[in-house]
């Protein structure tokens, strides 16, 4: 058996990993922010009707004017023109692009932390170099700190809103400030979370030339297991970004999943709402430090235990949650619970009810 290896780059050598949240069979999984009511039942219908009509033919590569059409439909959903409008595999697919597109060898990335942790990782595959900030004790950014972290190398700014795991958002204003005060370096909002949020920030694309802002059909819409994503970005960059970007990146089935996603706005309706009345739920009854939240999942602090431990005593009871210490940042005591049905947050609520010789747990 040969064990020799070819050499690889060093900057990968320090790249850890992506944990996602964790498939537990028979457990409630409230570990991925994925929609507890799952697509539009008009998602599965039109697939099928596709395939038994002919329309969709697996054989053929996808069609481009399909790839337009999604395009136009998501031009139509959020306001802007069809030219602002790029896609690919999930939010990761077109982040992956769009580092392609700024980060060269030796080039910085400024991270606000905790965060998603992919902005780390892909920065480090391309050769960049992440330079992190820390949020306050609320995990608002200072924009002070980010704007004195940037200089001459910093290509990308990271600022998810709502952020993950945290859940808050970043204002209008703030955003302003930090465009037109690194004018070099390109702003890239996170708004995997929007649809649960009182805001946008969209609009800041028509202000600044130096803002694109990242999307998903993986939460609202549910399409997690498709990898539809896209950015709405300033038009200068649309041919760029094509020219950068794998072909076929969405693939047949996801295109026709996505365009009668979207175009089922009562399903999203449902979804958001069904968010909102879960969070109000969780924040009113869980007897823990729970921070405010405008996406479809809760943070607890739950010191003076760790989070491990709590992860691990709610696994015990069929709930997968997660573990936040996985997050650059975010310590050991921080938890993340994604909305679930009515049922599924009534057991959550449940399992935290104190009991003898317990500190807060009946687990």
């Amino acid at each position: 058996m040969l064990i020799m290896q070819v050499p690889i780059r060093a900057s990968l050598a320090d790249i850890e990993e992506y944990k996602p949240g964790r498939l537990v069979k028979g457990a409630i999984k409230l570990s991925s922010n994925e929609n507890p009511l799952g697509p539009s039942p008009k998602v599965q219908t039109e697939i099928l009707n596709s395939i038994k009509s002919g329309k969709l033919n697996l054989s053929v590569y996808p069609w481009e004017r399909d790839e337009e059409r999604l395009k136009e439909e998501i031009a139509e959903y959020t306001g802007m023109e069809r030219d602002n409008i790029v896609i690919g595999a999930g939010i990761d697919g077109v982040l992956d692009t769009l580092v392609k597109i700024f980060i060269a060898e030796g080039d910085e990335a400024i991270i606000p932390v905790p965060t998603f942790s992919l902005y780390e990782s892909q920065v480090k595959i391309a050769g960049g170099k992440p330079v992190y900030t820390t949020r306050e004790s609320d995990f608002s950014i200072s924009v002070d700190d980010l704007i004195a972290a940037s200089g001459e190398k910093t290509r990308l700014i990271f600022i998810a809103s709502p952020n993950n795991p945290t859940g808050n958002c970043m204002s209008e204003s703030e955003v302003r400030e930090i465009a037109q005060s690194v004018p070099d370096a390109m702003v890239i909002i996170d708004e995997a979370y929007v649809e649960f949020a009182e805001s946008s920030l969209e609009k800041q694309i028509e202000e600044n030339a130096n803002v694109l802002v990242l999307r998903t059909l993986s939460k609202a819409f549910g399409l997690a297991g498709l990898r539809v994503g896209y950015a709405i970005v300033p038009k200068w960059l649309t041919k760029i970004y094509k020219k950068v970007s794998m072909p076929f990146t969405v693939n047949s089935i996801a295109l026709i999943a996505a365009m009668t996603a979207l175009s089922d706005k009562e399903h999203l309706r449902r979804t958001v709402e069904l968010v909102r009345r879960g969070r109000n739920y969780l924040r009113a009854n869980m007897h823990l430090k729970v921070y405010p939240s405008q996406a479809n999942f809760v943070l607890l602090d739950v010191a003076p235990a760790k989070s491990s431990e709590v992860y691990n005593a709610l696994l015990n009871k069929g709930i997968v949650v997660r573990d936040c210490s996985s997050f650059r940042g975010a310590g050991n005591s921080l938890i993340r619970i994604s909305i679930g049905t009515p049922e599924q947050n009534e057991k959550v609520v449940e399992a935290f009810i104190p009991s003898t010789g317990n500190r807060f747990l009946s687990l």
